[in-house]
C-alpha cells in the first residue's frame, strides 16, 4: 500500500526503510550528531572519533541554530515535531561549554504551525515554499524571540500542545511521554560509535557483559548508588535467610495464636455487649409493658362505662322510636283521610263539570236545528205576510 498512486484513507505512512548513501566525508556522521543532539541531550554525541564540541563549531557568534525532526506514528499517522535551539550567550564564541545555551521543544503540527513554518525569522513567505527551501524571510529570531513566538502560537492554537524545556533530564522524560524512547537512540549511538555493524552492540563475551547491557537499558544511570544499596540489601537478606525463615515461622505461629486469642476476646466482648444490650432492652420492654397494661386497664374501665351508657342510650332510643312510629302512623292516617275527602270533593266537582259539559255539548248539537227552525219560521211568517198582503191587494178583484 506504500506504492498506491492515489492516496486512500488516512495520510500515507513513512517508508518502512530507507538508505542514505554518501562517500566518506559526505556528512552521515554529522547528520547523526544532529539527530542525537535532539534525542540524546547531555550524552556524548561523537561518532568516528570526532571532537565532542563539533556541534558548537557549527554556530557563529550571532547565529541561532535549529535542529528540527518530524516523527509520524506508523499506525495512527499522528505527527509530532521535536527540535533543539542553540546559541552563544552574550553573542561571543567561547571554548567554555557553559556559555553554549541549548533548549528543546516539541509540538504537534497542525493549522497555525508546522515543520515548514517554524518561526525562525520575523516574517515568513506567503504560500507553501518549495521542497527543501525554507519559508523564513526577514531578520532571524534569537532563542528568546523563537521561544516567545512558539509559546504565543501554542496559546493561540491549543491543539499544538507546545512544550519547551531547558533541562536534559526533564527533556528525556518528556520524550518518553511522547513515545520516543531515548534509549533506542543510545543503542544507535553505540552501534555507530566506530561506524561498524549493529551486531557489535550485542557481541558479549560473558554473562556479566550481557547483565551490564541489560542494567544499562532498564536502569537510570543517575541512580546507580540506589541500585547498589538495593542489591546489597537483598544480599544481606539472602545471607540471613535461615534465621529470617525461622523468625518468620515463629512470628507467623505467634500471630496465628494471638489472632485466635484476639478473635476469641472480640467474640466474648461482642457476646457480652449483645447480652447487656438484650438485658437492657428486656428491662425496657418490661417497663413499657407494665405501663401499657395499666393504661389498657384504665381504658377497659372507661370502655365498660361507655358501653353501659350506650346500652341506656339504645333503650331510650328504641322507646323514642316506638312513640315516633305511632305518631307517624297517626299522621299518615290523618293525611290519608284528608286526601280522601279532598279527592271526593274533587270527584264531585268533576262529575258536576262533566254534566255541565255534556249539557253544553247537547246544546251546541241542537243549535243548528234550532237555527234552521228559526229560519224556517221566519220564512213562513214572511210568506204568510206576503200572502195576506196579496190577498188584501186582490180582495177588491176577488170581490
Amino acid at each position: 500500500e506504500f506504492f498506491e498512486e492515489e492516496p486512500v484513507g488516512p495520510p500515507r505512512r513513512p517508508a518502512p526503510a530507507g538508505v542514505l548513501f554518501l562517500e566518506n566525508g559526505g556528512g552521515k556522521s554529522v547528520l547523526l550528531k544532529l539527530i542525537f543532539s535532539v534525542m540524546l541531550p547531555g550524552h556524548r554525541n561523537t561518532l568516528g572519533g570526532a571532537s565532542s564540541g563539533v556541534l558548537r563549531k557549527f554556530l557563529l557568534a550571532d547565529d541561532c541554530g535549529h535542529v528540527a525532526l518530524e516523527w509520524q506514528h506508523t499506525l495512527t499517522g499522528e505527527c509530532v515535531v521535536v527540535g533543539k535551539v542553540s546559541e552563544w550567550r552574550g553573542r561571543q564564541v567561547s571554548n567554555d561549554p557553559r556559555k553554549f545555551a541549548e533548549a528543546w521543544y516539541s509540538f504537534r503540527p497542525g493549522p497555525g504551525l508546522s515543520l515548514d513554518s517554524l518561526p525562525v525569522a520575523e516574517a515568513s513567505a506567503v504560500g507553501r515554499p518549495a521542497e527543501g527551501v525554507s519559508g523564513a524571510r526577514g531578520r532571524r529570531r534569537t532563542m528568546k524571540g523563537f521561544r516567545d513566538a512558539l509559546m504565543d502560537a501554542g496559546k493561540f492554537y491549543a491543539h499544538l500542545d507546545v512544550h519547551w524545556e531547558e533541562i536534559h533530564d526533564r527533556w528525556n522524560e518528556h520524550l518518553g511521554d511522547l513515545g520516543l524512547d531515548p534509549e533506542l537512540f543510545r543503542y544507535q549511538r553505540e552501534m555507530n560509535a566506530d561506524e561498524g555493524e549493529a551486531a557489535g552492540l550485542f557481541a558479549v563475551k560473558k554473562d556479566s557483559d550481557f547483565t551490564d547491557l541489560l542494567l544499562r537499558a532498564v536502569t537510570d544511570t543517575r541512580d546507580t548508588d540506589g541500585l547498589a544499596d538495593l542489591v546489597s540489601g537483598f544480599g544481606n537478606k539472602l545471607g540471613r535467610r535461615a534465621e529470617l525463615t525461622a523468625e518468620r515461622d515463629f512470628t507467623a505461629g505467634s500471630v496465628d495464636l494471638l489472632g485466635r486469642i484476639v478473635e476469641a476476646t472480640d467474640t466474648r466482648a461482642r457476646a457480652r455487649d449483645i447480652h447487656a444490650g438484650a438485658e437492657r432492652r428486656t428491662r425496657t420492654l418490661a417497663r413499657r409493658l407494665s405501663a401499657r397494661a395499666a393504661e389498657e386497664r384504665g381504658r377497659t374501665a372507661e370502655l365498660a362505662e361507655r358501653v353501659t351508657a350506650a346500652a341506656h342510650t339504645v333503650t331510650e332510643a328504641e322507646s323514642t322510636r316506638g312513640r315516633r312510629a305511632l305518631i307517624a302512623a297517626e299522621l299518615a292516617y290523618r293525611h290519608a283521610s284528608l286526601a280522601l275527602t279532598a279527592a271526593e270533593k274533587s270527584a264531585a266537582a268533576g262529575r258536576k263539570e262533566l254534566v255541565e259539559a255534556r249539557t253544553l255539548h247537547s246544546a251546541w248539537q241542537a243549535a243548528e236545528a234550532v237555527l234552521r227552525h228559526r229560519a224556517a219560521a221566519d220564512r213562513s211568517a214572511r210568506v204568510a205576510a206576503a200572502i195576506r198582503e196579496a190577498e188584501r191587494d186582490a180582495a177588491p178583484a176577488l170581490a
